[in-house]
């Protein structure tokens, strides 16, 4: 059996597209990863039976805490050293685990993606393996996808380099990775994002919760990376097909959790210098400007 060297969280707010991500997940990823879905819908046994004939551990919320605090729930059971937080996380949930499977030790890959992610090219995860390897800084890597939004340049909508349909042929993928020659954006968004776990939590730490339901938390944990003056890319050696925008949508998603504090929140700029930049700089020392308070974790 190989190593379980990755962990993968898939927090989930609507049931239509995560059995076609982890289904072609398995058929495209050599077996060094484990799954953890953070099922924030509605109850269903006949899709949660088909769920669990995916993954390797189900944790069934019974309220919807949101895309930050839901790729944090599975990322700390995975890790399993908080007893006193997973104790109170299965008061609030229901957890299912695989027969027979037990959680690999702390993985030195953590990943977060989205419902709404196909795995199309099966070189995606030596993609990220390599781009890691060229950037000895890099303490996250996203693949990229064949429909991306537009505005990296300069422009209204999606840029389509391929359809759908066209994607899912290996050759097409590899025309792509011919054309950008490897290239490297710094700055992304976290619709499928594969962490180095070490630094990540020794360094700049999980989601701020208070983003909520979803929206900017990928751009504040991406302005903490470059504060602990680390990267985090995204690589034209990786590629998956990303619907976009989709699991954001929550149409049998469970009503929102309103613990104490919580509202809809997406204020980069009460805990960032106005009009927050990623590489902003102070412009005397041009060290990375600071973040002025901690990174919240939010109640049940």
């Amino acid at each position: 059996m190989t190593d379980i060297t990755n962990t993968i969280v898939f927090p989930i707010v609507r049931r239509d597209f995560i059995l076609d991500a982890l289904q072609s997940l398995r058929l495209t990823t050599p077996p060094n990863y484990q799954t953890i879905v953070v099922d924030q819908t509605i109850p269903d046994a006949e899709f949660e039976e088909q769920l669990r004939g995916q993954c390797d551990v189900h944790i069934k919320m019974r309220k919807n805490m949101g895309f930050s605090q839901g790729t944090n729930i599975g990322w700390r059971f995975a890790i399993g050293t908080d007893t006193e937080y997973i104790a109170d996380l299965r008061q609030h949930s229901d957890i299912w685990v695989r027969p027979g499977f037990e959680l690999a030790p702390p993985t030195e890959f953590i990943t977060t993606c989205n419902d709404d992610v196909v795995f199309v090219w099966n070189g995606w995860w030596a993609g990220i393996i390599e781009s890691f390897r060229r950037y000895d800084t890099a303490v996250c890597v996203n693949p990229m996808s064949p429909k991306e939004p537009g505005w990296g340049y300069g422009e209204e909508g999606f840029r389509y380099h391929l359809t759908f349909e066209e994607s899912i042929y290996p050759e097409n993928i590899l025309r792509l990775i011919h054309e950008k020659n490897g290239q490297m954006i710094d700055g992304i968004t976290c619709w499928c994002s594969v962490f180095k776990r070490e630094p990540l939590l020794d360094k700049v730490g999980m989601f701020d919760e208070r983003f909520w339901p979803g929206g900017a938390e990928d751009y504040d944990i991406c302005g903490r990376i470059y504060q602990a003056k680390l990267r985090m890319l995204a690589t034209s050696l990786s590629w998956c097909w990303h619907w976009w925008g989709k699991s954001k949508d929550d149409p049998g998603g469970l009503d929102m959790a309103l613990p104490p504090a919580r509202e809809y929140w997406c204020k980069l700029n009460e805990i960032w210098p106005v009009k927050f930049d990623i590489w902003g700089r102070d412009p005397e020392t041009q060290e990375p400007l600071p973040r002025d308070s901690e990174v919240v974790v939010m109640p049940f």
